[in-house]
């Protein structure tokens, strides 16, 4: 068996399974690196991530779109209420839009 390598970076330590210190994932909204301690995310939890304590309201809805996710499933788009399961380097876009 290899032995694992392990990197520092400034927010956390990963080892080179890409889950730092066994149990989390790194996945990136808009760009920005987020670990999350579960398999599967929700679109609930990606538009936290990208837009933080921001509640769509009446008039507001959030686009949002992944790559790079679990096998089968690679690249698409989340729902509300939507449920995705997430490897390391998922990444997701997230747009806000008013409606019309």
């Amino acid at each position: 068996m290899a032995d694992q390598q392990t990197t520092t970076n400034d927010e956390f330590q990963t080892t080179d399974r890409g889950r730092p210190n066994g149990n989390v994932i790194q996945i990136f909204v808009n760009a920005r690196p987020h670990l999350v301690d579960d398999k599967e995310v929700s679109y609930e939890q990606v538009v936290e991530f990208a837009f933080p304590g921001q509640a769509p309201g009446a008039d507001t809805e959030y686009i949002v779109t992944y790559t790079r996710a679990q096998h089968g499933n690679e690249s698409g788009s989340l729902t509300p209420t939507g449920r995705i399961r997430v490897k390391k380097g998922t990444s997701f876009a997230v747009q806000i839009t008013t409606r019309s």
